[in-house]
């Protein structure tokens, strides 16, 4: 659909312009279109429409400011500077506003390309704004023939990235995989990052259809599958064992086989799931997947009696009730689909979801002065764009700089909040563009007629806004063709390309000069802060579980609010992590204990996680006692850093398995003493990989 709606509009600005005698608009109405593109964001219509009127006046007034200010050279370098600056940090407002301020800044480079050219200030300014226009009266089109479109693409994608999840979980169910079990965790929580971070999308998509009206039987529909997504979320990601362990003591058994066999069926099913999503069939849930679970719970009763002094047996018991959880969800699914869809009157205490838009000039205020600071990463990434279109101007003002504002617009697209972004933008750039020009001039070449470099340029234009999210390098080279081409109508094809090449390697090194020695943002230097933000709300998250162990279960807003932060902050520590590796002069101790606390800290959550997916009542006073007490010793160790009392923590680790082996203790029961006795026994190395990180931190 997004790709049909590209197509529409190239053709339009090029074939339509070119056929109508107006191709002298071709450049500029293309140009207009193409910025209004890298600004649409997915919301209801009348926000879509709000958006348009700000990109259009935006656009009008950037562009006519830059014409006015062109023939006076410091002033316009001054302005350039600082508008874009005051543009980035619009960022501050949210994603919507992000993507209108970069289009805006992107608009202001495209300004550059037709100065001096038209006979009335006004002409290109108001081409870009026709350009603007037809993109977006086309993108409301799209939306209103299928409004519900991003919805079902990001819920769909959620349950693929979850699909992603159970695949590499299983794998750690394999007898096989005894000696890397730190490497398939490190894997492991990467795939957890994409799947949180496809569940805000989707929560940013539910949530602005559920503002725009009251719920209708499709969004209440999604709006459970969202739900279900975080509690699959939460029971995929639980642990409740040593991997170590279940490789000694049931490797020659079928059990961890079966226990395999069995997550990669759900794993299956959130494949099916999203396909139903997409295509909006009904989810039908396998009978055969309910026998092969079914066989596993037999096989397992049936090893228990051979083997009743065996213990172990009772952490796969945890992981053979969390799968059945996860089935049975499935199956009401299956079951209750059209009720969903028919009905959405008792289920309005889940039309609660987090709501981060602006309200009010207060809230707009706050937003943005909480970044008018050095320690902000967005100011940080305002002031180096400020930095780089001044110097990237100068030099353009050089007479070797002909077609000098490619350095801008290769700084634009390269520099990012990171170091670690932009240095993986620069070689992905600078191949797509070299690329770009070897294959483009053969193309101008072989296909000299105007038709058929415009059918071209349409081509490449269409690939460019698929691959950009996808391929960067692949989106530059289709991007370098396209604009080649576009070039090519002034009758300065063949005369860019080797300016081309030049401008960009000019602008990526302007790029990597300010990502590195203005404010340069080594995660080295802030691995304490990350470290301290994903534990502070790793035990926020803990808290709210044992809450509700005390008073009982509910899926209030407080608690997935307290989740999601959980998740997200662990995203932003295997981020900063993994970048490490990238950054100048790596230190491989630093590196090898990052990976490796990473690894534990994500244990942790998976064991808190396991917690949260069976959250119910606890009426024993010492089970609530012994839930407080873990909770308090996190709090006071590792926020807190008071010293680790480890001979407390193993008499209290002794004393829990002494309680797990009573015969009356309740499976809930056992299941929470489980996951204390397992948050305790990875907690004194958890402790020691810190401090050997921030031991050998660089302030």
């Amino acid at each position: 659909m997004y790709c049909l709606q590209i197509f529409i509009v190239l053709s339009g600005t090029t074939l339509g312009l070119y056929f109508t005698g107006f191709e002298a608009l071709i450049v500029p109405v293309t140009l207009g279109a193409i910025a209004t593109a890298l600004t649409d964001f997915d919301d209801r219509l009348s926000i879509r429409l709000r958006n348009l009127l700000y990109v259009c006046v935006l656009f009008f007034a950037v562009s006519s400011i830059l014409d006015f200010l062109h023939p006076y050279k410091f002033l316009f370098i001054l302005y350039l500077a600082l508008s874009s600056a005051v543009l980035m940090l619009m960022g501050a407002l949210g994603q919507r506003y992000a993507t209108i301020s970069f289009g805006t800044v992107l608009l202001s480079i495209y300004t550059m390309f037709g100065l001096g050219e038209y006979s009335e200030w006004y002409l290109q300014p108001s081409y870009f704004v026709l350009g603007a226009l037809w993109y977006g009266l086309s993108s409301i089109i799209f939306y209103l023939l299928k409004p519900t479109q991003a919805v079902q693409d990001n819920l769909a994608q959620s349950f693929l990235a979850l699909a992603d999840v159970l695949n590499r979980k299983a794998t750690l169910f394999d007898p096989d995989n005894t000696d890397n079990i730190e490497t398939l965790l490190y894997d492991l929580s990467l795939k957890n990052s994409a799947v949180v971070q496809q569940l805000n999308l989707t929560k940013a998509s539910l949530l602005t259809r559920l503002k725009a009206s009251r719920a209708n039987k499709h969004t209440i529909y999604w709006l459970n599958l969202y739900f279900l997504a975080q509690d699959i979320h939460e029971q995929a990601t639980s642990n409740y064992l040593h991997y170590e362990k279940i490789h000694e003591n049931f490797s020659r058994t079928d059990l961890i086989y079966r226990v395999q066999k069995n997550v990669r069926l759900l794993a299956q099913n959130c494949q099916q799931l999203a396909v139903c999503v997409v295509q909006q069939q009904h989810f039908q849930f396998s009978q055969e997947h309910e026998q092969v679970l079914h066989n596993l719970e037999a096989s397992m009763n049936a090893w228990i009696v051979e083997n009743p002094q065996n213990l172990e047996v009772h952490n796969l018991l945890l992981v053979l009730n969390n799968l059945h959880n996860v089935q049975v969800q499935f199956k009401n699914l299956s079951i209750e689909q059209e009720q969903y869809q028919q009905s959405y009157s008792r289920h309005q205490h889940d039309l609660n979801l987090l709501d981060d838009d602006i309200h009010g000039v207060q809230d707009l205020w706050l937003k943005i002065s909480q970044h008018l600071t050095p320690a902000s990463a967005l100011f940080r990434h305002a002031v180096r764009i400020a930095f780089v279109f001044t110097v990237g101007y100068a030099i353009s003002l050089l007479p070797f700089a002909k077609n000098g504002y490619w350095i801008l617009l290769t700084s634009l697209f390269v520099c990012q909040t990171s170091y670690f972004a932009t240095k993986s933008r620069l070689k992905l750039r600078t191949l797509g563009t070299v690329l770009g020009v070897l294959l483009g001039i053969p193309v101008l070449y072989f296909v000299p007629g105007v038709e058929g470099q415009l059918v071209l340029t349409i081509v490449f234009g269409v690939y460019f806004f698929y691959l950009r999210s996808k391929k960067y390098a692949m989106a530059t080279l289709m991007a370098t063709l396209m604009v080649l081409l576009i070039f090519n109508l002034k009758g300065a094809g063949y005369a860019v390309i080797l300016p081309r090449i030049i401008d960009t390697l000019i602008g990526c090194g302007i790029a990597w000069f300010a990502v590195s020695f203005i404010w340069p943002d080594w995660n080295f230097r802030n691995i304490s802060n990350n470290i301290l933000k994903s534990t502070q709300a790793t035990l926020d998250y803990f808290d709210a579980i044992v809450l509700q162990y005390q008073h009982g279960r509910d899926n209030s807003m407080q608690y997935r609010k307290a989740r999601r932060f959980a998740h997200n902050a662990q995203i932003e520590l295997s981020s900063m992590i993994s970048s490490l590796s990238t950054e100048p002069s790596p230190n491989k101790d630093l590196i090898h204990y990052s990976f490796r606390y990473l690894v534990y800290s994500h244990s942790q959550l998976s064991y808190i996680s396991a917690l949260g997916s069976h959250r119910e009542q606890v009426t024993d006073p010492q089970i609530l006692d012994l839930l407080l007490w873990c909770k308090n010793t996190l709090s006071d160790v590792l926020l807190q850093q008071h010293a680790l009392d480890e001979t407390l923590i193993e008499n209290q680790l002794n004393e829990i398995q002494q309680r797990s082996t009573q015969p009356d203790l309740s499976p809930d029961l056992r299941l929470t003493l489980k996951q204390i006795s397992l948050i305790m026994e990875t907690l004194p190395e958890l402790i020691k990989l810190r401090k050997n990180l921030l031991d050998m931190e660089i302030l």
